[in-house]
């Protein structure tokens, strides 16, 4: 027996040798006025992760029972340093996967109550991309994991995956670094993981962001969702010692990146934790301060302050949504806005063919400091305080300003040149900044013209009732806008229909009441009716999904009023709308 374990030994020794001397150099992380471009950095780690050896291990048969304890009795060095995102969780694993299956094939019937309301515009609705609505897709694929060893993808596939993440979402979102993020993913490659749930837990918010977003992608398939909800379901499991690890820019980007997941997922209400809890982090690491950062410190004050900005737009759009106080009150607020970088491109979306670009990082910051006034000034409890002119003026120069952050370019493009302009990502990063505008727009409106009433929750499936018995109806202009961009922006059961459901409901409601209430000043054209019996699809299969009775509610009262619409029916007073 003895003997025989000095053969693995040295067997497994051998082994490590063969690997270390195959394993490709790392290239230094580039310094701050890195000048090597994005698409070169990402393809240089793809060429090496490539290159790595593949090497099967010794064999172990009839040994495999007891391999993790003879791991812990042969305590191999760990030959890597590090890795760039620093950590600070004891080396502890929770469970997690490794042998992977793929998920089963999933298909999406138009449930039957709603299968009417595409008569007459064609056939189906293309756009509703392939969605399931099977009561396990919240599961994981069925996994199991050896100790201290985290699942990856195939190489090739995780080089791809972190591609596409930098370019469609880090871009518009700076949540890593793009040198730093890489070099992170490399290592796990590499093998030299430092063993920590944060650690892992990064790899995974790249993995499943890159996921959502295939899965709003003309390539996208039901796979992509359900490896998204995988991704997400191995970092759910490793929360407890995220929340309990010490308070650094790794772990607050994490739990941004598990936010954002949530968010984009069929339990989207969730996220608001993961944020406000990155927020208080950031708060106390004084990311909001500049004046609070040691000028002799050697860490990324510029990253710091765009994930601080993140955090705190997250927060507010939240906020104006669930009519609850913000995390981080706007004049606590002591960082500057974050600089263009051209070498990283933070924050900017650019025309597919030609020069014209826009910072929607920056336009996203600067209608998140409006959300902020109005939540603060108007909309709080402080609020109520103030004499009912004085709201009434605060209110109106809001909307003044929002008039003037509406005016920027970007806003000037109707859906059609967007679809022309702008790569598929972009378009959807820029409806989602149009949501937050509408949703801002919308939460004071209804306040002025619901009498000021501070409790009031303009997004309950009551108050919409009450909201389409109105003579006038708030944003329609507005509202007809941003339901017009869905038309170009994929649909059905993906991130953006979770992340934007309560404006786009509202946003519908307006213009379907506007139609039945003043036929005579607004009837829909064929393409508009097409595109809104898309959306009543839509809010179909995410009630389903979710199982939400509010949602089940609105869906009712849009699906309602779209008939009432195509059957020629005038309305006049209050709906009362029951599923």
């Amino acid at each position: 027996m003895i003997a025989e374990y000095e053969s693995r030994i040295q067997r497994l020794e051998s082994l490590l040798e063969e690997r270390s001397a195959a394993q490709p150099t790392a290239p230094d992380p580039p310094s701050q006025d890195f000048s090597q471009p994005l698409p070169e950095w990402v393809d240089d780690l793809q060429s090496e992760i490539r290159s790595l050896p593949v090497a099967e291990g010794p064999s172990l048969a009839g040994h495999q029972s007891d391999f993790g304890a003879f791991d812990d009795e042969l305590g191999l060095p760990d030959p890597y340093q590090p890795g760039m995102i620093q950590t600070t969780a004891e080396p502890t694993m929770p469970t997690m996967p490794i042998d992977f299956m793929l998920p089963p094939e999933m298909s999406y019937e138009v449930p039957q109550e709603i299968s009417h309301l595409t008569s007459g515009f064609g056939s189906g609705a293309p756009r509703i991309l392939t969605a399931s609505l099977s009561e396990g897709v919240d599961e994981p694929p069925s996994l199991n994991r050896k100790r201290c060893d985290g699942y990856l993808p195939p190489p090739e596939l995780g080089a791809s995956l972190l591609k596409e993440f930098l370019v469609d979402f880090n871009t518009a979102t700076p949540l890593y670094r793009p040198w730093i993020i890489t070099e992170h993913l490399r290592k796990c490659f590499m093998g030299g993981s430092d063993g920590t749930p944060l650690f892992w837990a990064n790899v995974y918010v790249v993995f499943g962001l890159a996921h959502r977003l295939r899965a709003m992608s003309t390539a996208a398939t039901p796979q992509d969702t359900e490896m998204a909800e995988y991704y997400l379901n191995i970092n759910l499991g490793s929360v407890s010692n995220l929340l309990l690890a010490e308070p650094s820019l790794a772990l607050i980007q994490c739990l941004l990146g598990i936010a954002t997941l949530l968010q984009t997922s069929s339990h989207s209400t969730s996220h608001a934790l993961f944020v406000s809890t990155a927020l208080r982090m950031a708060q106390w690491l004084s990311y909001n301060d500049d004046q609070s950062q040691p000028e002799d410190s050697d860490r990324d004050i510029e990253q710091q302050r765009r994930v601080f900005w993140i955090a705190f737009t997250m927060d507010t759009d939240t906020s104006l949504l669930s009519n609850a106080p913000t995390t981080h009150r706007r004049d606590d607020v002591a960082a500057s806005y974050p600089e263009t970088n051209l070498q990283d491109d933070a924050g900017a979306i650019k025309a597919a063919d030609g020069n014209w670009s826009a910072n929607i990082f920056s336009l996203r910051i600067g209608l998140s400091l409006l959300q902020a006034e109005a939540m603060e000034t108007v909309l709080s409890i402080n609020g109520r305080r103030r004499a009912p002119q004085e709201s009434i003026a605060t209110a109106q120069g809001l909307l003044q300003k929002l008039g003037v952050f509406h005016s920027h370019e970007l806003f000037q493009f109707n859906a059609e040149q967007l679809m022309q302009l702008l790569y598929q990502s972009d378009i959807v990063h820029t409806v989602c900044l149009e949501a937050s505008y509408f949703t801002t727009l919308f939460r004071l409106k209804t306040f002025l013209d619901f009498g000021m009433d501070h409790p009031f929750k303009p997004f309950s499936s009551e108050s919409l009732n009450n909201l389409v018995g109105m003579a006038h109806q708030p944003c329609y202009n507005e509202a007809r806008r941003f339901l017009s961009l869905l038309s170009v922006a994929p649909m059905g059961d993906i991130g953006l229909g979770w992340m934007a459901k309560l404006p786009i409901i509202a946003a519908l409601c307006v213009v379907l009441a506007q139609a039945t209430q003043h036929p005579s000043q607004y009837t829909p054209l064929p393409a508009e009716m097409h595109n809104y019996a898309d959306i009543i699809q839509l809010l179909a299969v995410l009630s389903h999904k979710s199982k939400d009775a509010e949602l089940k509610k609105n869906h009712a009262l849009c699906a309602h009023l779209y008939t009432r619409i195509i059957t020629g029916q005038g309305d006049s007073g209050c709906i009362i709308v029951r599923p």
